[in-house]
């Protein structure tokens, strides 16, 4: 089955996943197998899919935590095009990296210095 991620940066993480027919977005089944074969269904409001749903293909609205994501995300739909017949469908989205957590107890965070980095110095700021 061919799955199009459509990403919608809010305050979570959709999770999708296929089995055969049924789909499990956010832990609720949706099974295409009511559409017959070579046919097609309109996406009903407030299910996670948009436009022409049939057993082939689905394009899916895929939240995401934006508080946790790249802020520049790939705009090539090719990125979050995916063929899975079993399984969970793999997350397109570009993270930041987890803060390390020292012994100390402080955080540790990735920043990005105002100026060019040149080299030398550190580039991990302690909070």
């Amino acid at each position: 089955m061919k799955i199009i991620l459509n990403p919608c940066p809010v305050w979570h993480t959709t999770k999708v996943s296929v089995n055969g027919l049924v789909i499990t977005v956010d832990g609720t089944d949706y099974d295409l197998s009511v559409i017959p074969v070579g046919g097609q269904a309109e996406a009903e409001e407030g299910s996670p899919f948009i436009d022409i749903v049939t057993r082939d293909l689905v394009k899916i609205n895929y939240c995401y935590d934006s508080t946790k994501a790249e802020p520049v995300q790939s705009t090539d739909w090719a990125d979050y095009t995916f063929e899975v017949e079993q399984g969970e469908v793999p997350c397109p989205i570009r993270w930041l990296p987890e803060p390390e957590i020292l012994e100390t107890g402080k955080v540790m965070s990735h920043y990005q210095p105002v100026l060019p980095y040149t080299g030398g110095e550190s580039v991990y700021k302690e909070h």
